[in-house]
């Protein structure tokens, strides 16, 4: 499980870990993640982190505070991208590397 960390002044924790399906896609299970941001919150996964370069855009964020799972499509190359970060607007307000 990757373990998140705060960005841009906020506290973001938790852990997210990875369940791919051959030929369907995967989902990523959050656990016990929380954040201090509110608003509009958004999920991605990203390429180390960086949310200027390519993203594949997860949706809303369901919940910000328990555990949940996310899907994300079949043909996502989950050793490229290998970053989860939840954004409000462009701005990361946390993230995790996915094991």
């Amino acid at each position: 499980m990757g373990a998140f960390s705060g960005a841009n002044s906020h506290t973001t924790s938790g852990n997210v870990g990875v369940a791919i399906i051959a030929g369907v896609g995967g989902d990523l299970a959050f656990q016990n993640f929380a954040t201090d941001a509110t608003g509009a919150l958004q999920v991605y996964l990203t390429i180390g982190g960086d949310l200027t370069k390519e993203k594949i855009a997860l949706g809303a964020l369901p919940e910000t505070g328990s555990s949940f799972n996310m899907s994300f499509p079949g043909d996502t190359d989950i050793s490229l991208f290998d970053t989860v970060v939840v954004a409000l607007g462009e701005t990361s307000v946390g993230s995790a590397r996915v094991p």
